[in-house]
């Protein structure tokens, strides 16, 4: 794919101004620090920046997770979010989001040799540990994407296990540090083929193999109810469908989704285990 061969960093000084110049589209835009890469990806979108634009940063001071969580972002680990302007109905916009956290996860296993596997809606995860977040945010003209922002943040170098006793870090199940730079771009060259790729169009199947939800029995929190039961399938829209206690079928389109029952060796595990 052309545009992302293009991808260069641009370095942010203090005052938040360029140094050097950068190709468009498929700019990477440094900051050191940041409240957020969402707030700072917005505001370049809102600017008019291309399509595949990334706001990257050393250090985030009020990163965002799903529910108004916050993400925990020091320095050590990788925080960017990509600009995206795709030519797409808005129901197929989820297929960005789950592309993200399977090309992630793919990408890990290849290059790292991590066994890295998704967890809905958009977890990446070592075993039962949460390596890495996902968020989106959308902007709509009328019936039309105007930009469709994927924020990403990885536990790289950094340790988290002190606040966050879920998470692990590629430091954690590596024993040495990983090149974060060499990492975002091998990822943004993935997920750029990808998006562009036939696989999109069943993207919500080809996560299906590699998810360790699926036949779990979860708690899912929306922000307003909360569900139990046995994570059954993802439809083509994303949807988890859920088989309640009842017998009833559920389906929950977003949320926090927690793994209530251990992964054992009677979980099936969906997808080829080797990277």
């Amino acid at each position: 794919m052309g545009l992302v061969g293009s991808l260069k960093i641009a370095e942010k000084n203090s005052a938040g101004k360029t140094e050097g110049s950068f190709p468009a589209p498929g700019a990477v835009h440094y900051f050191p620090e940041v409240v957020s890469t969402m707030d700072a990806a917005r505001d370049l979108a809102n600017q008019g920046c291309p399509h595949f634009t990334v706001a990257a940063a050393g250090r985030q001071t009020g990163g965002r997770g799903r529910l108004t969580r916050t993400w925990l972002s020091p320095e050590g680990g990788l925080y960017f979010t990509i600009v995206l302007r795709p030519r797409t109905p808005l129901a197929a916009a989820f297929k960005f989001n789950f592309s993200a956290s399977l090309v992630l996860a793919g990408t890990l296993r290849r290059t790292l040799g991590v066994d890295a596997r998704v967890k809905w809606p958009n977890d990446v995860m070592v075993k039962e540990k949460k390596l890495a977040g996902i968020l989106s945010e959308m902007e709509v003209d009328g019936r039309a994407v105007s930009f469709l922002n994927i924020g990403v943040g990885i536990n790289v170098n950094n340790d988290p296990s002190p606040s966050e006793p879920g998470a692990c870090s590629l430091k954690s199940i590596l024993k040495k540090d990983t090149n974060p730079k060499a990492l975002l771009m091998t990822f943004l060259n993935d997920y750029g083929h990808f998006i562009e790729s036939p696989a999109m169009e069943d993207v919500a199947g080809e996560w299906k193999k590699e998810t360790l939800t699926l036949g779990r029995k979860v708690r899912i929190e929306t922000g307003r109810r909360v569900f139990e039961g046995v994570a059954e399938d993802v439809d083509e829209n994303g949807a988890l469908v859920l088989a309640l206690s009842d017998g009833s079928r559920e389906k929950i389109t977003h949320g926090d989704c927690f793994h209530t029952r251990p992964l054992s060796d009677e979980t099936p595990l969906r997808g080829n285990p080797n990277p």
